[in-house]
């Protein structure tokens, strides 16, 4: 009968755990959008309103759609024609669909606003599709898009660009209503869904929500801010994003990372910061993204949110001399040779590299130029009678000389 009890009494162990497992999910935390958490955080919710964070998506009015709908309102390429029209308040681009037919489709949303801006519409069905022309704002003109019109944005872009995305795909009917929590990246988005914290005691307040500069390992820390700033899919390649990632989880099993990358594999696209920082010496010492950049205000002189200006953010930590290596410019730029402007964004060279190592002319070189690989000196030194040689015997001169000040 012993061994009968213990079975039995394994039994009731197994089905407590479910029974509290059910529980827990019955009781799951939900999102709550930013509006409830600036009842009690007023000026955190300010400052966030600051930031670029809030207007990644936004719903289309005449105060947020910002490319020219009126008279630059032409995009010919070799496989599209658009024309973007505005009437009665509303926006639309005329262009043809999936069925190959030319028709005014609505723009319901827009995406960005400081560097690019693309326009999305929403199908019958409820799936949203990304339009094929998007505003270039420091050029101040149309290109083309690569997402139309197969793109759904459901699964290509919602979990980075939305806050508490729920998809609500009906296989049978083959209908979308998908919801958010906010339309932007809101609170929720690095904290976690709020629910819980709403309604936990005053004394249980910071146990129900996460704050990422609390998660003891570093790593772990830093993918919070990863899940959106890098690129890649689902290892089923079905979302671009880590789909069903919330602030806290383990980042890598469910994201494989898919970087664009220049010949020496740094970065030349958007998104990929946290690929980038990986490798970097600040990876390795503990530096984490909020110890450089602020997160719940704009930057002081710069558009990157950073907590001081230029190179007097990394003089605050880095002691060095003007002389040697240091000492090529009589104005030195720590951002210009350690974070050159590699990627591309909107327009080339408008996405700074996060690796913080210095990219020399040699690199191009290798590459056979500067087209195929960028490096740090010919960001500053692009005329045509900056020689990619010669840059490189003033950089190796000015190491020999480090070597022997040392």
């Amino acid at each position: 009968m012993k061994p009968f009890k213990k079975i039995g009494g394994r039994v009731v162990v197994c089905l407590l755990v479910y029974c509290l497992y059910f529980a827990a999910l019955a009781c799951a935390k939900e999102y709550v959008g930013a509006k409830k958490c600036q009842n009690c955080h007023a000026d955190i919710y300010k400052g966030w309103l600051s930031t670029y964070h809030p207007y990644k998506f936004q719903r289309a009015t005449k105060e947020t759609v910002i490319g020219d709908f009126e008279k630059n309102n032409k995009l010919v390429t070799e496989d599209l024609n658009a024309t973007m029209i505005k009437k009665n308040g509303d926006y639309f681009i005329k262009t043809k669909g999936p069925d190959g037919i030319l028709k005014d489709y609505k723009v319901q949303y827009v995406i960005g606003a400081f560097w690019k801006q693309l326009y999305v519409t929403e199908f019958p069905n409820g799936d949203l599709h990304i339009l094929p022309a998007m505003w270039i704002v420091k050029e101040k003109k149309w290109k083309r898009t690569k997402y139309w019109p197969k793109a759904v944005y459901q699964y290509k872009c919602s979990g980075c660009h939305n806050t508490g995305t729920k998809i609500n795909y009906d296989g049978q009917k083959k209908v979308f209503k998908t919801t958010w929590a906010d339309l932007g990246v809101a609170c929720e988005a690095c904290h976690g869904p709020g629910s819980e914290h709403i309604s936990a005691d005053r004394s249980q307040k910071a146990f129900t929500i996460v704050n990422p500069a609390r998660i003891p390992d570093p790593s772990r820390a830093a993918m919070v801010c990863g899940s959106c700033h890098t690129r890649g899919s689902t290892p089923d390649g079905k979302y671009d994003y880590p789909y069903g990632y919330k602030p806290g989880d383990y980042l890598d099993f469910i994201f494989s990372e898919k970087p664009k990358l220049h010949p020496d594999d740094t970065s030349k696209a958007n998104r990929q910061q946290y690929i980038d920082w990986k490798k970097s010496g600040h990876a390795r010492a503990g530096v984490l993204c909020w110890d450089c950049h602020f997160v719940h205000q704009k930057g002081l002189a710069n558009k990157a949110q950073t907590k001081l200006p230029g190179s007097k953010l990394c003089l605050s930590c880095h002691k060095v001399a003007g002389r040697g290596v240091h000492g090529i410019h009589s104005a030195n730029s720590c951002v210009g040779c350690h974070m050159p402007a590699l990627g591309k964004r909107a327009v080339k060279g408008d996405v700074h590299s996060h690796e913080f190592r210095v990219i020399p002319p040699r690199d191009s070189i290798e590459a056979g130029g500067v087209d195929k690989q960028p490096n740090s000196c010919t960001s500053c030194h692009f005329h045509k009678n900056d020689n990619l040689d010669a840059l490189q015997k003033v950089l190796d001169k000015a190491l020999d000389a480090n070597q022997v000040l040392k």
